[in-house]
């Protein structure tokens, strides 16, 4: 369990310098696609890759396949040793840490999370206590409290404008404020910021999540003030604006739950404002990277498993197939006529009841058994219970590839029946 824990974190470390590589290269495109950007980094820490390698496996491929290319998962594997500072000791000892590290980390959670419940419960309460806005849109409210301009609540956010700073600011000036903060509202950011507040909390031990949240705090400032700017407003009248707020809340208290009108690096978001200088398009070439780049790093544990599972699939089949190959059989008619057909494996034997030969070839060769042509009326009419008994026991036997029986199938109808089975676009039956 430890071992795979270590394994989950320096493959999202890696991803998150990745990232950090990728958002240098887009360091004069807008900062939208950069908090993007970085909030994939953020919910990699809640998505291992062997999740997501473990429901390829489980899908597989729709046919079995012939070869086993696993060089993404067989590298994957290759490095964990190498990545993982873990080493296994004595049992005793192992389990002494395990649960210190446990209690270590419980201990940890419990108090972030007990934090984030106590800023939430406080921005719910203050957010109760507001009154509309005069002259403003709907989801901008009016508080009493020493508060900074702020949007408060993940669902049906609204601004909380503190009363007294409606006369430090004139009509510009708010509408520029106020044009931010509903920029918070349209991009779901307080929804984004508990998401990786979820995440400081789980992984609270990892100072690089820290960090990607310093990331998702700048760019989501930076983005909103370039979509203020985009709007029209003017940027000498929004700075003013922005520090017009910042004298009004050096003796406010900031809500804990809320996005805040003055988070970020002040300096760099005034320097970047005045200078209003429009971010550089992507561009197609950077635009198709970026999406090849993003779409292959959630579909290659994914395709991985896939195809590893479809290779294991065609492994247990092919070892059954031989089992079954040299099992004893002993056919009988059905004495259950009125039963519905049944098709199995227990550990040592295989056993079909009530079943026709054109049914039990259409199992085999997974196909209708209107697919399977040639013989005549006697393939349907008379039906059969057969069991193949085997010494060695059969893989997975509650999950049993029909694939696994098609040499068996041939067989016992070459020699009980003195049919043969040719494979064209139809399965068809011949003596």
């Amino acid at each position: 369990m430890i071992g795979a824990v270590f394994d989950h974190l320096w493959q999202s470390t890696l991803f998150c310098v990745a990232v950090w590589l990728i958002t240098l290269t887009l360091r004069h495109n807008g900062a939208a696609i950069r908090h993007q950007l970085w909030m994939l980094a953020s919910l990699k820490f809640l998505v291992p890759f062997s999740a997501l390698y473990t429901v390829g496996v489980e899908a597989g491929l729709p046919s079995p396949v012939d070869i086993r290319p696993t060089f993404i998962s067989t590298a994957m594997q290759a490095a964990s040793p190498v990545m993982s500072p873990l080493t296994p000791g004595p049992a005793g000892e192992t389990a002494a840490w395990g649960y210190l590290l446990a209690v270590i980390w419980l201990a940890g959670v419990a108090f972030l999370a007990l934090r984030w419940l106590r800023g939430w419960r406080a921005a719910n309460s203050l957010t109760r206590a507001t009154r509309p806005a005069p002259d403003s849109p709907a989801d901008v409210r009016v508080t009493d409290a020493d508060v900074e301009p702020s949007v408060a609540r993940v669902f049906h956010p609204v601004v909380l404008l503190p009363a007294a700073l409606l006369r430090r600011l004139t009509a510009s000036q708010l509408h520029a404020v106020l044009a931010h903060e509903q920029e918070h509202i349209a991009r779901n950011d307080n929804l984004k910021a508990h998401l990786h507040r979820l995440v400081e909390t789980l992984f609270w031990f990892h100072p690089l999540v820290w960090w990607v949240g310093a990331r998702l705090l700048e760019e989501r400032e930076r983005a909103c003030d370039e979509a203020v700017l985009d709007r029209g407003h003017d940027p000498g009248e929004y700075a003013a604006g922005i520090l017009a707020v910042c004298r009004h809340c050096c003796a406010t208290t900031r809500p804990t739950q809320a996005m805040s009108a003055v988070s970020g690096d002040l300096t760099a978001r005034i320097r970047h404002i005045l200078n209003a200088a429009p971010p550089t398009a992507m561009g197609l070439v950077k635009s198709l990277a970026l999406t090849a780049c993003v779409a292959f790093s959630a579909t290659a544990p994914l395709l991985a498993g896939v195809v590893d599972g479809g290779a294991q699939r065609l492994q247990v089949s092919s070892r059954n197939a031989r089992l079954l190959d040299a099992a004893v059989v002993q056919v009988s008619a059905t004495a259950s006529p009125h039963e519905p057909r049944y098709i199995g494996a227990e550990p040592h034997a295989l056993i079909v009841r009530n079943s026709s030969l054109r049914e039990l070839v259409a199992y085999a060769y997974d196909v209708r058994p209107v697919e399977v042509t040639g013989g005549g009326a006697w393939l349907d009419d008379r039906r059969y219970d057969i069991r193949a008994e085997i010494e060695d026991a059969i893989d997975d036997p509650d999950d049993l590839d029909p694939l696994a029986l098609r040499g068996l199938v041939n067989k016992l109808l070459a020699s009980r029946f003195d049919l043969d089975i040719q494979v064209h676009d139809r399965t068809s039956i011949s003596r």
